[in-house]
């Protein structure tokens, strides 16, 4: 079904409250192009984002008591029965090796919940020190085969990066990191890390695909979004065999 542009507009305005949620709205993830004005979906309401900036200041930090780090996850125990191309099992694959640009990956699957009762709350998918910036990512990772649209992983991105205590995760990682992970921080200040929100997408996904056109000059609005809300998109290139 395709919709108009009053109908893509108004799907998005039920959508806005509560804001924390609205990367899970369907119409984030609609493809094509509108059926009257023939405009892309996710600049339609890309644009509309960049309009209502301000509301992204309404997204509520999820109180966390217990560490960030989960000190399990450094014994690297690996599920090598779980398919390769699996998202979750790709993040763990990764954990502890360089990536350009984006550091070290530090840990996986970040938890943001604090009790059960904290419901629709995700985790971070990836979490890595670039030493030479002083940055910590906070990555949505995108992973083959991913059918998601890139404004909903600059949303999802986004709204993590608002709802985790930055603070805090910067004091437990400091504190509870292991291994090779920690060395990355060794030498560095806590006071001098900047957190950032972060995209990583890898080939043979939607998202990569419309990031590699968004490269090539299209997708306008929707990189004037990624770059209102601060988030750093990178892609790479990854063969599975």
């Amino acid at each position: 079904m395709r919709y108009t542009k009053r109908q893509t507009i108004d799907q998005l305005y039920k959508k806005l409250e509560p804001i924390d949620n609205l990367y899970q709205a369907d119409c984030i993830n609609w493809q094509g192009k509108t059926s009257d004005t023939k405009e892309p979906y996710s600049e339609l309401i890309a644009n509309e984002l960049l309009i209502k900036i301000k509301e992204f200041d309404k997204i509520s930090k999820v109180p966390r008591t217990g560490t960030y780090c989960i000190e399990t996850h450094c014994q690297f125990a690996f599920d090598l029965s779980i398919p390769y191309g699996k998202e979750k099992n790709f993040a763990k694959r990764i954990t502890g090796l360089h990536l350009p640009e984006i550091g070290i990956i530090l840990d996986y699957q970040i938890p943001l919940q604090n009790t059960l009762k904290d419901e629709n709350v995700g985790e971070i998918d990836l979490i890595s020190f670039n030493e030479k910036t002083k940055t910590i990512h906070l990555i949505e990772l995108k992973y083959i085969s991913n059918k998601e649209t890139l404004l909903r992983a600059i949303l999802e991105s986004f709204t993590y990066f608002k709802q985790i205590n930055q603070a805090k995760l910067v004091k437990d990682f400091f504190r509870d990191c292991k291994g090779e992970q920690a060395k990355a921080l060794k030498g560095v200040s806590a006071d001098d890390i900047k957190v950032v929100p972060t995209v990583l997408v890898i080939s043979n996904c939607q998202p990569f695909k419309e990031l590699q056109d968004m490269e090539l000059g299209n997708r306008p609005k929707l990189r004037a979004l990624s770059t209102a809300l601060g988030v750093n998109l990178f892609r790479i290139a990854v063969e599975v065999h």
